[in-house]
């Protein structure tokens, strides 16, 4: 399997870990060659090969929203520095990486795109991923119907004859969400907070942007609005669970989506009409290879900015 970085990676990687703990100590189970890779020059073509793929304007945003608007300090200090410095040109402002608008990325990936420059892996057109013309995949996945290609494919690579593998498809593709809150906040508070005020975000902004990048994955309803003062310096990860968990638990499933297109719509409505037409000019072979739409209502649609929600704030 080539994976491409956006669409399902963390899962397949995580899912993969456990396969290979599990058939190491198999010996009569463990007779399964099985790669995922990142670059096609180290995959060993076989008779089965597979990758995913993601509608390309959603993983340009969700690749915004988990490096630049979360918090990622070596993201922020990489490639949010380069797109600083690349709109200090025209914006004469300075700023750091962690103040990056969504417009600001996408004039930052067009001009790579157009000039031939090297960009981060996340951001780079899936078309540019695991040789899809050079190499006759067998299957190709899409994130759109995840749960049912996960199994399919999990079976096809001989995973599911592994009750522990299997038990990890399942927690981490049907029942991950709750675990995600759990490491993500963990992790602001315990693991990355002192490299986050490093570059000047609190830890009551880092706890805000957690707070909101759950909203926007759809993982807690925008009826609830972030649960801590400005003065709540204190907090402890517990605390901060506790109130998180409890949101995701109360968060009506019929209604998750709303913030994420909400998001979404207001993230594309940012773009000049320019931007998009060179946007769509960057994603065509996409839109050829994997039939998805080259004009989506929540990119070319008619959008008025009347939310009185700022999930960006």
């Amino acid at each position: 399997m080539c994976m491409i970085p956006k669409v399902g990676s963390t899962f397949w990687r995580h899912v993969y870990t456990a396969y290979r703990k599990t058939a190491d100590k198999s010996k009569t189970k463990g007779g399964y060659d099985i790669s995922i890779e990142y670059d096609r020059g180290s995959l060993r073509l076989s008779n089965t090969m597979l990758a995913f793929v993601r509608e390309p304007y959603q993983r340009l945003f969700s690749g915004y929203v988990d490096k630049l608007f979360f918090f990622r300090p070596s993201f922020w200090n990489t490639l949010g520095r380069s797109v600083v410095r690349f709109n200090a040109s025209h914006t004469k402002r300075s700023r750091g990486g962690h103040e990056i608008t969504f417009a600001e990325l996408v004039d930052y990936v067009i001009y790579c795109h157009e000039n031939k420059k090297n960009i981060d892996s996340h951001f780079k057109p899936m078309s540019e991923h695991c040789g899809f013309c050079e190499i006759d995949y067998t299957y190709i996945g899409k994130m759109e119907t995840f749960r049912d290609d996960v199994v399919y494919m999990s079976d096809v690579m001989g995973l599911l004859n592994f009750t522990t593998v299997g038990e990890n498809i399942l927690k981490n593709c049907f029942h991950g969400k709750s675990e995600t809150i759990y490491k993500m906040g963990r992790n602001v508070i315990n693991s990355t907070r002192r490299a986050m005020e490093r570059s000047g975000v609190s830890l009551i902004e880092g706890l805000r942007r957690a707070w909101k990048t759950w909203q926007i994955r759809g993982m807690i309803s925008i009826q609830f609005p972030f649960p801590l003062q400005a003065n709540d310096t204190k907090i402890t990860f517990e605390r901060f669970n506790e109130l998180a968990q409890r949101a995701y638990k109360a968060s009506k499933p019929s209604i998750l989506h709303e913030a994420r297109d909400r998001a979404l719509r207001r993230a594309y409505g940012s773009l000049t009409y320019d931007a998009k037409v060179r946007l769509m000019k960057m994603f065509e072979p996409e839109f050829k290879m994997f039939d998805y739409n080259p004009m989506p209502d929540f990119v070319f649609g008619e959008h008025r900015n009347e939310d009185s929600i700022d999930l960006f704030s």
